[in-house]
């Protein structure tokens, strides 16, 4: 529900950009509107750099809100198969510049989500005493390059609330049709500064206990390799699912908070195509 809330909220955002931007050319709100929006049931499975952080993911049935609407220039997107991303945020964007296969945008969007972000004692005894770490929203311009199957993206930017600390991130996917199932081959290098790493990953003076020493992080890079697929069932019915590795470097793995190497994330749903 939680992923279906922030979802609702950029939708909300991206609607009243467009009945501003309508009003002032004295049409209607909807006039131009297009994309798809997917509501869907599914199942998740995470295994986090820091146990505990992945229960809450991992308990239930997960609903889920995504797609693709624009609106002129305007934009909301959440592009699941070609990210591989487990949790489903949402990107609200500009589009100032197309060109055949070459666009840049402005976005606003979240790379980093430390779930529980307001109990984090009640996830895992191990993230007891620590400050609530809350998800971030950078704003960032980001170029694409798409040619036939392959989609290329550079983005780079910055957290101007929370951490306060730069991101940029390198993608590719690959589309690879077989038969009635299409695959996406993703992979992305992302690399944050040391104040994005320290603000999830450090451990402040306060937070220091006999197994828990302070910790400072510096800058880190981590891989993401993943795979989507996604299935027809009917004419508005589709069933999809994706697995994935999360690879760190040693600013993150050095952290006391973390006692594993690599992240794990799979998800599989049902989902319906408004």
């Amino acid at each position: 529900m939680q992923r279906v809330t922030a979802w609702l909220a950029g939708l909300c955002l991206f609607l009243c950009f467009a009945a501003a931007a309508a009003e002032e050319h004295n049409g209607h709100w909807s006039d131009g509107l297009d994309g798809t929006i997917y509501l869907g049931l599914g199942k998740g499975y995470q295994r986090t750099l820091v146990p505990g952080l992945e229960k809450e993911l991992d308990q239930g049935l997960l609903l889920v809100l995504t797609g693709d609407l624009r609106w002129g220039n305007f934009f909301i997107e959440t592009p699941i198969h070609r990210s591989g991303s487990y949790i489903y945020s949402a990107s609200i964007g500009y589009r100032f510049y197309q060109h055949q296969a070459h666009s840049w945008d402005f976005i606003a969007s979240n790379y980093n989500i430390w779930l529980p972000e307001n109990k984090p004692s009640s996830a895992s005894p191990q993230l007891d005493g620590l400050a609530t770490r809350y998800g971030d929203t950078v704003q960032s311009f980001r170029y694409q390059y798409q040619y036939r199957q392959h989609m290329f993206g550079v983005e780079a930017g910055i957290d101007l609330v929370r951490h306060r600390g730069a991101i940029a991130r390198l993608s590719y996917s690959y589309l690879l049709p077989w038969r009635n199932l299409d695959l996406y081959l993703n992979t992305a290098m992302t690399f944050e500064s040391a104040k994005v790493v320290d603000y999830y990953y450090g451990v402040r003076p306060e937070e220091v206990r006999a197994d828990r020493p302070q910790y400072s992080a510096d800058a880190g890079v981590k891989n993401h390799l993943g795979i989507t697929a996604i299935y027809p069932l009917a004419e508005n019915w589709q069933v999809d699912g994706s697995i994935g590795v999360n690879l760190f470097s040693h600013s993150y793995l050095d952290s006391p908070l973390v006692t594993r190497s690599h992240e794990q994330v799979a998800i599989v749903m049902v989902r319906y195509v408004f």
